[in-house]
């Protein structure tokens, strides 16, 4: 049995752990001073053109933000950091995802929004662990079938981009709980994305839908919609099946009336139809709408 003494010890000494794990070094130089009780380095905005070779000693590295830079390259060094789960590369000057970063195969979550890459590899499917990216304000095309592999995906973000269609192989995501698509070229979506009966959050703002696709209302589980900045003139009265719904997001659209049905959404908390000038609401609409606004 462990005396009371060594059970304080031991547990300090998980404290101490935990807040040396949860520490987050904003110096290179500091780092390098204690390499083995560094986990998360943020060497953000410090005007790198490169990435420092030192960082690669740093092996037990779980997090590295190396935000607004201007880097255009990762040398296949970071492959040393085999502990590696979160990376962020976002507002530098990559015009593709580096292969050295596709051989990251710890990663669950990798950032690379805010640059100037025009497609997604196909080896980006070597990191089997991803569960969230982010490739917002890039200039992606197409959503690659490809990303269909990455099961254990979760979240997925690509605002910003010029996507004008969506392959009826994001049903396989089945894992996907978030998908961030505004400002993008849509007008249409596959009915295959009713299979995703995990998805909480659409966002689909800014692009040129001009009816809801039938798919979304099937989306059981759906608590956030953004359709602001479409071009809707109406919606489905299968709306009201969104049982779960509890944001919606209408602004700048051209609707004329909202469905009775949309008084079914019993769990809504926010909706917002600014905007939106030839509308005209029936009295139930009208009451349900100045209800959730109270």
């Amino acid at each position: 049995m462990k005396k009371p003494a060594l059970l304080v010890t031991l547990f300090l000494a998980s404290l101490l752990s935990y807040s040396q794990k949860d520490k987050v070094y904003t110096s290179l130089e500091e780092a390098l001073k204690n390499p083995a009780d560094v986990f998360i380095l943020a060497l953000n905005n410090k005007k790198l053109t490169e990435i420092p070779e030192s960082i690669f000693s740093l092996t037990h590295l779980t997090a590295l933000d190396l935000a607004g830079n201007k880097l255009s390259a990762v040398p296949d060094k970071i492959m040393q950091l085999k502990n590696l789960s979160e990376l962020n590369l976002s507002n530098n000057k990559f015009n593709s995802l580096p292969e050295s970063v596709t051989q990251l195969v710890s990663l669950t979550e990798l950032d690379l929004s805010n640059n100037n890459c025009s497609f997604l590899p196909g080896t980006i499917t070597n990191l089997s662990n991803l569960k969230i990216l982010y490739f917002n304000n890039n200039k992606i095309a197409s959503f690659p079938d490809f990303l269909s592999k990455l099961s254990n995906l979760s979240e997925i973000y690509l605002y910003g981009n010029i996507i004008n269609t969506i392959p009826e192989s994001i049903s396989k995501l089945s894992n996907l709980t978030e998908i961030g698509l505004g400002g993008n070229l849509l007008s249409a979506l596959p009915e295959s994305m009713s299979s995703l009966t995990r998805l909480k959050y659409l966002a689909l703002s800014y692009n040129s839908f001009t009816v809801i696709p039938n798919c979304i209302v099937k989306l059981n589980n759906l608590t956030v919609l953004d359709l602001n900045g479409n071009k809707l003139t109406a919606l489905p009265e299968s709306i009201g099946k969104l049982s779960r719904l509890a944001e919606l997001y209408l602004e700048s659209n051209k609707l004329t009336t909202l469905p009775e049905s949309i008084t079914q959404l019993e769990g809504l908390t926010t909706i917002n139809i600014k905007e939106n000038p030839a509308i005209k609401l029936s009295p139930a609409v009208k009451n349900f709408i100045e209800d959730i606004k109270m």
